[in-house]
């Protein structure tokens, strides 16, 4: 049984027999030997008894407010991950490291804001021109930037993957390397 305290993060796990079932973050607000009542990230409040309390399970700190790079998660799970995309996202940070570097290359995730952001501006271009992956938090120009960088020092053609659903905005994303690739490589001729 999991002892727990109010403002303690828990992972509520709801069974409601979806295609898409994951345990969802929630925060204690009250607890005592009758009730257990948590509000989810959603907003939506439930009431459970102590009894049947084995759907809670307690959360990992790095879980609770977001990181920058999936790999450092406590919680590397479905739950874990999809929770720190909404974390971000609901902070207007749409891009997330996903392991850093690996024998792929680097590895980023974007999730659409369907909005303009103010995170592509020439000011934006300089701050990640000649910078290492992790040097700066998450961005697309960072993965543009490095594959500049590796073609350059490796004399060798480099490849950017970009894929996701319909409507994921992979045809921004290719526009966004090309705006930072143009910008860079105006500087360097």
């Amino acid at each position: 049984m999991v002892i727990l305290q109010q403002g303690d993060y828990v992972w509520l796990d709801l069974k409601t027999g979806r295609e898409f079932d994951v345990p969802v973050g929630a925060v204690v607000k009250l607890c005592d030997s009758r009730q257990i009542q948590v509000v989810d990230d959603e907003g939506t409040e439930h009431w459970i008894s102590p009894q049947n309390a084995t759907n809670i399970k307690p959360m990992h700190p790095t879980s609770i407010h977001g990181v920058e790079d999936m790999i450092r998660l406590g919680d590397l799970n479905e739950a874990g991950i999809l929770r720190n995309l909404l974390i971000r996202y609901n902070e207007n940070v749409i891009y997330t490291n996903c392991g850093g570097r690996t024998y792929t290359g680097s590895i980023l995730v974007a999730v659409n804001p369907y909005q303009l952001l103010p995170i592509y501006t020439p000011n934006q271009i300089r701050l990640y021109t000649n910078k290492k992956i992790g040097e700066m938090p998450p961005h697309i120009f960072a993965i543009a930037d490095n594959c500049y960088f590796n073609m350059q020092r490796n004399d060798k053609d480099q490849c950017c993957i970009i894929s996701g659903e319909s409507g994921a905005g992979k045809t921004e994303s290719t526009k966004l390397i090309l705006q930072f690739l143009a910008a860079v490589s105006s500087q360097h001729s």
